[in-house]
């Protein structure tokens, strides 16, 4: 299963599906950001390599209403206590410059819990160094590691050397 906003990385991935003897229809072209194609669903293992840096203004259309305030899709909210010990529900958005921490929020709203699955979901990320850093207290960026640590759902960060993984 995946989905693809590149046109011609899309076609390969869907007839490397073909040649495979895998099913190409679970290949969905689109942004993964605006549209979850996959709603519902929940997977064992997943992967991303999601663009760093990039801007995700182009789609705050489907994530926020039209004021900009209100979070219309649920794979971008997270609750989380507050400091008396309620349970709140608050956003998990980045800073729209900068999306990559969104695409590992809709990997983290495709888990199996588990009662599902006894050994749990394994998710893979490739990300740059912003998302350890990015984001004040209580910002987007700060409530999605949050939640992944107090869930204890955060495995282990691997850095690279330098320019190690550059046009790899």
């Amino acid at each position: 299963y995946g989905k693809e906003v590149n046109g011609e990385t899309y076609a390969i991935c869907k007839s490397d599906m073909m040649i495979k003897g895998n099913n190409p229809e679970n290949i969905k072209f689109g942004s993964t950001l605006s549209t979850d194609e996959f709603a519902g669903m929940r997977f064992d293992f997943m992967l991303s390599n999601p663009p760093y840096g990039k801007s995700y203004k182009s789609e705050q259309k489907f994530i926020l209403d039209n004021k900009g305030k209100d979070i219309l899709d649920p794979r971008f909210q997270v609750p989380l206590k507050d400091f008396k010990g309620n349970v709140e529900t608050v956003g998990a958005m980045p800073r729209s410059s900068d999306g990559q921490l969104l695409f590992l929020m809709d990997m983290v709203s495709k888990m199996k819990p588990l009662s599902a699955s006894p050994l749990g979901t394994r998710i893979a990320s490739v990300h740059n160094g912003s998302s350890l850093f990015t984001g004040e207290a209580g910002s987007g960026e700060s409530n999605i590691r949050r939640y992944l640590i107090e869930n204890d759902w955060l495995e282990a960060i691997i850095q690279l050397p330098h320019d190690m993984f550059y046009n790899t």
